[in-house]
């Protein structure tokens, strides 16, 4: 047991060791290069976000980037909580609404399908950006010549169990997509905030490859983008940052998790499933022992040495991504935050094997 212990112990902090080294950080020196600015329609999706909306909405009307230059265009997609009601009164934006359609990705496809300019930002009707999240998007797509990118989600606030949780999940994971992108050995993204080419987004098919997931408008994109060999970068600087509000409580965190994990096995390469294999695995010999240990005291001897030398290196970790993120206030709930994760990682992995079910903006969906 503790030889098998130490060996996944080694397997783990090597792990998270080079996803924290390799992975791209913000540079202080912003490089200056001469290009034209790239003219954006953003585009989001709306479903009962009656109570974010305004803030949403307000954040992308007053950037830092030419009036000329970008439109804001917001789809409804069949709230009923008064979403729709909200965005029509506000000036400045392309407010439509579903008619027939349902669901996230019918709703961007139809943003999109009215989009003027050449490229498309996204982001979600819960999330704030900053004045110059259009000019550091843009600024990534011609330093990189990319023609996707996706950036930096926050979770904020976060001085709760569960919403610090989500925070430290989040800077984390911002980490891992960073790595692979960098390390062009797989591709994440977040829908919160990315950027693509119109062009790129019509030769990929749109959506219509995946319409059949209700989620995963973002990793799907992305994961046959990086098939059809198109460029892919991350926009590391904190100008690209989003920032969303935490889930309204742990059902609501639930449902968000497994809505994540059922379309993990259609998107997931041979290194995404490396990593979450490696952690859940951790987890899963984590538990075995303390388990074992109720009848045989030598194994905790074994769950000791694998609870020391996990949380030290998630400590280490989620400091370094919570720092960058300027999240730091949920490490005080860092030990909370590892009970929570021993069971959402077997909760998520379960249901990446097994998919069924869930509900998401009231509605039930596969």
């Amino acid at each position: 047991m503790m030889a098998l212990c130490i060996l996944v112990s080694v397997v783990y902090a090597a792990m998270i060791t080079i996803l924290l080294v390799f992975s791209i950080e913000p540079s202080k020196n912003k490089k200056k290069i001469r290009h034209e600015q790239k003219r954006f329609s953003v585009v989001v999706a709306a479903r009962n976000e009656a109570s974010t909306i305004e803030a949403c909405i307000t954040s992308l009307l007053h950037q830092d980037y030419p009036k000329d230059c970008y439109e804001v265009i917001v789809v409804d997609d069949h709230s009923t909580d008064g979403t729709l009601e909200k965005m029509g009164v506000m000036a400045g934006i392309k407010a439509v609404s579903l008619v027939k359609e349902t669901g996230k990705k019918a709703a961007l496809a139809e943003g999109i399908s009215r989009a003027k300019f050449e490229y498309i930002a996204v982001t979600d009707a819960d999330c704030v950006v900053g004045r110059q999240w259009l000019e550091a998007l843009d600024y990534t797509l011609n330093l990189k010549r990319a023609d996707l990118v996706t950036g930096p989600v926050r979770v904020v606030p976060c001085d709760q169990i569960i919403s610090a949780f989500e925070a430290m999940d989040a800077a984390i994971m911002m980490k891992v997509t960073a790595f692979g992108i960098y390390s062009q050995s797989y591709f994440l993204a977040n829908g919160a905030n990315m950027a693509f080419s119109k062009k790129s987004y019509q030769d990929l098919g749109g959506y219509q490859n995946h319409q059949h997931y209700a989620s995963g408008d973002d990793v799907f994109l992305f994961a046959e983008a990086a098939r059809r060999g198109l460029a892919i970068a991350y926009a590391a600087q904190k100008e690209a940052m989003v920032t969303t509000r935490p889930q309204t409580g742990f059902q609501s965190l639930m449902n968000q998790r497994k809505r994540w994990a059922t379309k993990t096995r259609a998107y997931a390469g041979r290194a995404i499933w490396l990593i979450q294999a490696t952690v859940a695995a951790t987890q899963l010999c984590l538990l075995c022992m303390v388990i074992l240990g109720l009848f045989y005291p030598s194994a905790w001897k074994a769950a000791l040495l694998l609870i020391v030398v996990k949380w030290t290196v998630d400590f280490v970790a989620l400091w370094n991504a919570t720092g960058w993120q300027q999240n730091r206030q949920a490490m005080k709930f860092f030990l909370h935050g590892q009970v929570i994760y021993l069971y959402m990682i077997l909760y998520s992995a379960w249901h990446a094997l097994f998919p069924g079910q869930y509900e998401w903006k009231g509605r039930e969906v596969k």
